[in-house]
């Protein structure tokens, strides 16, 4: 009854690692052991933020461009109600039409004769406070001869 089993029947010993033995021995984590992982935690957090600033950005932007194709439509709504345009380049800004709501946005509409007799065409361009990147432009033909 004394006798020992044979190696292969007797439960395996734990290994002792590194940080295991570190463990044992002191209780806890090393210094180096805790700043390693402290920076490797700051460096997500820093890819996360960086990410997170991109967002905000990204959103803020197509803002602006929304708002600049919303102010371009109603241009182009009053330039198709005004009839058969003059020639020529204006410029503006929405102070006076939309005082508060459009603040920082201007516009530009050129009118051109088109390739079609009695047809001209119009370009509307509207730019954000945040400037061209987020700018929209519509273009609409109108003609004399469906008046």
């Amino acid at each position: 009854a004394g006798a020992n089993p044979p190696a292969h029947c007797r439960p395996a010993r734990p290994r002792n690692s590194t940080v295991t033995r570190a463990l044992h021995r002191s209780g806890g984590l090393t210094l180096i052991e805790v700043m390693v992982a402290l920076a490797v935690v700051a460096t997500a957090f820093t890819a996360l933020l960086s990410l997170h600033v991109r967002n905000l950005e990204t959103v803020a932007r197509e803002n602006a461009f929304s708002r600049s194709l919303l102010l371009a439509e109603t241009l182009a709504a009053e330039a198709q109600l005004e009839g058969y345009p003059d020639l020529g380049t204006t410029r503006g800004d929405f102070s006076s039409k939309m005082p508060g709501n459009a603040e920082g946005f201007t516009w530009t509409r050129e009118v051109r004769e088109w390739m079609l007799p009695g047809t001209r065409e119009i370009t509307i361009q509207v730019v954000p406070p945040r400037g061209e990147e987020s700018a929209s432009e519509l273009t609409l033909f109108v003609s004399r001869n469906l008046r």
